[in-house]
């Protein structure tokens, strides 16, 4: 048995990067950059305005109130032509390019009509008010995102900026869910016996898709080495496998047999985590391999911690790691099996500081509470026992 870090660092060395290809930018959301982006063009390309008002001298209006000679308007999509002269101003719109001889602009509110082409200005403006400069967002040729970037719907703004109509982003991978269990019923079932319904296809399936992967079901394998070969040979057509069940030490957990049969090196069969402790992590040529304990939170848990940081890293993250934070600890943790501890718990931030609430569970079956959970607090493995506060 190995511990999380361990059992972490074997995973992502075991994880290669995934190819890449090329798409539309309006296909780019959620996926990873490959490559790093420069600028075509500076941003702002020109001098402009950014408010509504009179682009003017500075030096024309330090005397304020004063008016001026209205001798021209610009809006939002066109150049002007013509040069400001001294007691002159020009109507200017949010966005516009700055009119030649004009060193700032006065906001619309900060004016009035004074007749016929004036405008009296009412206060004044010091050089450089309300413009914003050529290049100061971004200069051409600049790197504006970097390979490994996720492409949310900021990033592909400032891709379509920079004039991208597509970009190289890595593969989407290929998820192959198998669940095991003779006693698995579907949803739509009404449990009978010994019967229980399949609720790890569903939870996994949309872990998967909320990382960003595509995700394939592969139905309910029953404990037997037929049908378990069979439906674990058709997973490993996939980038990944996820097999929930059959992985500890009963007499129908054939899970590992078969996986041998199948030429599965395998690098870890126990991991010293809670809950999840008979976790196989394994590999056949490109394809990983993971066997994931039966009982629900702990095939979710072993998601969070080992799958997604993998499918992060064939994504092409920078960044496969979760977010840890330093939270109070509100209730006591006790854990004492001297294994990193992942109790389901409420974080919340009250008073500007941020808690976590350990929540009751009757342990990795407890579907209600981890339904409640919305982070993990963590209880290290040398640690019998966190206190409230």
């Amino acid at each position: 048995m190995i511990d999380v870090s361990q059992a972490l660092e074997i995973t992502l060395q075991q994880t290669p990067s995934l190819a890449t290809e090329r798409v539309p930018l309006l296909q780019a959301h959620g996926r990873v950059l490959a490559e790093a982006v420069t600028s075509d063009l500076d941003m702002p390309p020109f001098d402009r305005s950014a408010m509504d008002g009179y682009a003017v001298k500075s030096a024309d209006v330090q005397n304020a109130p004063v008016e001026l000679k209205v001798t021209g308007f610009v809006p939002a999509g066109t150049f002007p032509e013509f040069t400001l002269q001294r007691g002159e101003a020009a109507k200017i719109m949010t966005g516009a390019p700055l009119p030649r001889g004009a060193d700032s602009v006065q906001m619309v509110e900060k004016t009035e009509s004074a007749g016929d082409h004036t405008v009296r200005i009412l206060a004044a403006v010091e050089p450089g008010k309300h413009i914003s400069r050529r290049g100061e967002i971004l200069q051409e040729g600049q790197t504006v995102l970097q390979a490994g970037t996720y492409l949310s719907p900021a990033a592909i703004g400032l891709l379509a900026t920079v004039g991208r109509e597509e970009v190289s982003v890595y593969r989407r991978p290929s998820v192959a869910i198998l669940v095991t269990g003779d006693e698995l019923v579907d949803v739509g079932e009404k449990p009978t016996g010994g019967q229980i319904r399949n609720s790890n296809a569903y939870a996994l399936y949309h872990q998967v898709r909320q990382t960003g992967c595509e995700a394939r079901l592969l139905g309910v394998a029953r404990d037997n080495v037929a049908d378990l070969t069979g439906k674990i040979a058709a997973g490993l057509q996939e980038d990944v496998l996820l097999v929930s069940g059959g992985v500890s030490m009963g007499d129908l957990d054939l899970v590992e047999d078969v996986f041998a049969g199948q030429g599965v090196d395998v690098f870890f069969d126990k991991v010293a985590i809670k809950p999840g402790k008979p976790t196989v992590f394994g590999r056949r040529g490109a394809t990983l391999v993971f066997g994931l304990p039966g009982n629900p939170v702990s095939a979710s848990t072993v998601f969070e911690v080992f799958v997604r940081p993998a499918l992060r890293k064939l994504m092409g993250f920078a960044s496969v790691q979760p977010l840890l934070l330093e939270a109070e600890l509100r209730g006591t943790l006790k854990s004492k099996t001297r294994r990193t501890y992942y109790a389901p718990a409420r974080a919340y931030v009250q008073d500007g500081r941020l808690f976590a609430e350990a929540l009751p569970s009757k342990g990795s079956a407890d579907v209600l509470a981890f339904a409640r959970s919305n982070a993990y607090a963590i209880v290290p493995s040398e640690v019998d026992e966190l206190r409230s506060g």
